[in-house]
């Protein structure tokens, strides 16, 4: 049995070697050949005292070694922490759960099992897929909540049941499957409402429109090419004197979809003003958000605002799939080369105007 075990994994990692290898358009940009193999080498020695969840970490790690964003391991998850993490300047916080645990909402993290969260902290680098600060404090907190990674890291060894110390003390957290990681705090910030819709607008009290643009995808029955021209027939027939367009939670996708509303904003006088047009974005700008961003920055008016982004100007991108043959494992690849400045060597777009939200902004509601 150990030895079918230990077979079947060294076909999976001999596969996406090769695969890697041959079919992602620089695999060695940011690391050397000689340790991507040893690294290969040095995981398939280590697979008979290795269970399933490690070895799911320890794939991870190969491929986060690459050190390109786009390309990494589609982690299956099963069983969640029921509670939404945040990565302030100033430490983790928990700024949505589960019914069962509202009681736990806006209070800092300290630990998880008996390992500090800032040990935690040091322990995620090296399996997520990141290209600088930004992207990591985003991707991490997703990771902090899979129980299977949490298993994976020895971090913890019951998966029924978790540690979680507080700023008020030890919490006992029982994990969730998807279906059931159901938030429920309503008392969020104007962004963090409505994240499942891929475009939104709201109106506010001071003539400025609000439209936040969360994915550069389609979804559901309103495409977003209609959604733009609804947005636009507003802005028309009412009085809309400044604009803010926010991206801080959009990964991308498709950057060409936004496009026709980016070419309305340079058209148009009256909105396309510094003072009247402001475009936020932060640590989840990525990918086609981040073209769509430079887009505003490089032909128009508008000033940026929020954090740096989560993507790094010049990447790799245009990603492709492929499955590991037996353990089904799902990892995406580069295909393309971006570059949107001169110099590879800056690793975010930074804004104009440097705004780093806090717990109490996110409490308020600011």
């Amino acid at each position: 049995m150990e030895n079918k075990w230990n077979q079947l994994w060294i076909e999976d990692i001999d596969y996406l070697k090769e695969k890697l290898i041959n079919n992602h358009i620089n695999l060695f940009a940011y690391t050397k050949e000689e340790d991507f193999n040893k690294r290969i080498e040095s995981l398939k020695k280590m697979i008979d005292k290795l269970d399933y969840e490690e070895m799911k970490v320890e794939i991870s790690r190969v491929i986060a070694s690459i050190k390109d964003a786009h390309t990494s391991l589609i982690f299956p998850a099963r069983r969640f922490i029921p509670l939404k993490f945040y990565y302030f300047n100033d430490g983790v916080y928990i700024i949505n759960s589960t019914k069962d645990y509202e009681s736990l909402l806006f209070k800092k993290v300290i630990a998880i099992e008996d390992m500090k969260i800032e040990e935690i902290l040091e322990e995620l680098p090296s399996i997520i897929s990141f290209e600088n600060q930004y992207f990591f404090k985003a991707q991490s907190m997703k990771y902090l909540q899979v129980v299977e990674v949490l298993y994976g890291l020895l971090i913890v060894d019951d998966s029924n049941k978790i540690k979680i110390t507080l700023e008020d003390g030890e919490h006992e957290i029982i994990p969730v499957s998807i279906e059931n990681l159901v938030y429920t705090n309503d008392k969020l910030p104007l962004y963090a409402r409505k994240l499942s819709e891929n475009l939104w607008f709201t109106y506010l009290d001071n003539e400025e429109l609000y439209i936040k643009y969360n994915s550069c995808r389609e979804s559901g029955n309103e495409s977003i090419h209609n959604k733009i021209e609804e947005i636009i027939k507003f802005i028309e027939n009412n009085s809309v004197e400044k604009l803010t367009v926010d991206l801080r939670n959009n990964l991308g996708g498709d950057s060409t979809l936004f496009e026709p509303f980016i070419n309305y904003v340079k058209k148009n006088n009256n909105l396309n003003k510094k003072e009247n047009l402001k475009v936020i974005i932060g640590r989840e700008t990525f990918s086609s958000a981040l073209l769509n961003a430079y887009d505003f920055k490089n032909n128009t008016n508008a000033k940026i605002v929020g954090e740096p982004s989560g993507g790094k100007p010049n990447c790799y991108g245009e990603i492709l799939k492929l499955t590991l043959p037996n353990s089904k494992l799902l990892v995406t690849y580069s295909t393309k080369f971006y570059k949107l400045i001169e110099d590879d060597l800056i690793d975010s777009l930074y804004p104009d105007e440097l705004i780093f939200e806090t717990i109490e902004d996110y409490i308020n509601s600011i």
